[in-house]
């Protein structure tokens, strides 16, 4: 009788323990046309932000369905409540809607113009008057953010970095918002036989826009707490190792 009592406490203990450690299937959302941070090959997800986050499910349990549409879309789902969303910055805005994460990965945004065409910009001010390409949807946090709201200067808004270039190569604005440093803008550049043949007439400023911290966010209205918690606790103890270094040298390496 007393084994009986023994083995039903453990039985007890186990399923608490397995409650409390319990590991969720998260959908995801994410932008399917962001190389080399985050994209799709033959309809499965690429990128760095893929590869974080199939190397922290390994220490979470949790499975992360990713999701890759393009961006504005994206965004829909997510804010209707359908799943997280990641690749997204932070802002004011939106942490009134988002529980995010810690930072996976700085995004430095480079600022593209033609040859011929280069203009000194340090800051915000250096941009007064200017027509500058970026993406539908997108925020670049607060600042940049408010000096669009504030006719600083103005914001083109496209579905994707190939339309982008293409229209400063065509004169239609004064400068591209390019994302993912120098390795995505090898990429895009890579991606289309035009805009190859066209490199020579781009040149990159010396100074990003902004280098913009990309995160993992759910809506409110999900309550998703214990997941995010373990996946921050998993993700601080990979930027502390070699391996996380190793994703982003992997990933960036132009195909």
């Amino acid at each position: 009788m007393h084994h009986m009592w023994v083995r039903k406490l453990l039985f007890i203990a186990l399923l608490l323990f397995a409650s409390d450690s319990h590991a969720e299937k998260l959908v995801i959302f994410g932008d399917e046309a962001y190389a080399p941070v985050i994209y799709q090959v033959q309809g499965k997800p690429a990128g760095i932000i893929p590869s974080i986050f199939a190397t922290l499910s390994k220490e979470t349990g949790d499975q992360y369905e990713l999701v890759l549409l393009p961006w504005k879309r994206a965004m829909h789902e997510a804010m209707a409540g359908h799943g997280g969303i990641t690749n997204i910055s932070r802002n004011t805005e939106r942490e009134k809607i988002f529980n995010f994460s810690e930072a996976i990965y700085n995004d430095d945004l480079q600022v593209v113009v033609l040859k011929g065409k280069e203009f000194p910009f340090k800051e915000l001010k250096d941009l007064k008057g200017k027509s500058l390409g970026g993406a539908a949807a997108a925020s670049y946090g607060d600042e940049i953010d408010a000096a669009i709201a504030n006719g600083i200067f103005q914001m083109e808004r496209d579905p994707n970095q190939q339309t982008r270039l293409l229209k400063l190569m065509y004169g239609r604005m004064d400068a591209a918002i390019i994302g993912n440093g120098m390795a995505g803008y090898e990429r895009l550049i890579a991606s289309s036989p035009e805009l190859l043949n066209n490199r020579d007439k781009f040149v990159i400023l010396p100074r990003p826009l902004v280098s913009d911290p990309l995160y993992l966010a759910f809506p409110k209205s999900m309550s998703i707490t214990a997941a995010l918690e373990r996946f921050n606790k998993a993700l601080l103890q990979l930027k502390k190792s070699s391996e996380y270094r190793k994703l982003l040298e992997k990933e960036a390496i132009i195909k």
